[in-house]
């Protein structure tokens, strides 16, 4: 009888030996399953911590100011403008003065122009142009107009007659003067025009257009 008691005795540990090792391998696995329910627990928290946006925060000092950049490269030079450029309303001398030297008389008109610098008459030109509606239409037709000196030839009956209009300039100054072959003038009629171009150096004109006033006009873009 003693005996069959040490083989139960025997038996119930290896039963519990068996057990032991039935439910450790579970163990383990339940341990692993629980550490990656945390891992991932651990991580969702953390997604949704990063994916909340908190309030939007103070704008910050304004920055040092940049170095300066490098200087470009020029560009090309542009067309010569016609804003220097000075033309005067038609003027109508009301009187002249005359005067004779060695038999021959001029009548001359003086317009003050302090604007005809000495780099104008060094560099640049003034032009002057007469509207000489003091003719009669068959000598001159009425208001056409001409670059001067203008010279215009006529009968006085069967006497030719030889009429000479100079636009002249110096510093500050612009004449008008008139004179007659046969010095034949007492006076002269107060309805002739004329009106002075001031062209600087650097403004580009042709001699085609210097002579013709209507597409001088145009060129300077000039008010009639």
């Amino acid at each position: 009888m003693i005996r069959s008691k040490q083989v139960i005795k025997i038996n119930s540990r290896s039963a519990q030996k068996q057990e032991i090792k039935l439910f450790t391998p579970l163990i383990i696995t339940i341990m692993k399953k629980i550490h990656l329910l945390s891992l991932l627990a651990i991580t969702l928290f953390t997604v949704s911590s990063c994916s909340k946006e908190g309030p939007v925060g103070p704008a910050g000092s304004t920055g040092a100011q940049g170095a300066t950049g490098a200087t470009g490269i020029a560009g090309p030079a542009g067309a010569a403008g016609t804003a220097n450029v000075i033309y005067s309303d038609w003027i109508t001398p009301a009187t002249y003065t005359k005067t004779t030297v060695f038999g021959t008389t001029t009548f001359t008109y003086n317009i003050t122009e302090p604007k005809i610098t000495q780099d104008i008459l060094d560099k640049g030109t003034v032009v002057v142009f007469g509207k000489l509606n003091g003719y009669t239409p068959t000598i001159w037709p009425t208001d056409q107009v001409s670059i001067m000196p203008i010279v215009i030839n006529y009968l006085q009956g069967t006497t030719p007659e030889i009429d000479t209009w100079s636009g002249l300039y110096s510093l500050g100054v612009v004449q008008i003067s008139l004179k007659n072959n046969n010095n034949v003038y007492g006076g002269i009629s107060n309805v002739h025009s004329f009106r002075y171009i001031i062209i600087p150096g650097g403004v580009k004109v042709s001699l085609a257009t210097l002579n013709n006033y209507d597409a001088l006009k145009e060129q300077l873009h000039m008010q009639d």
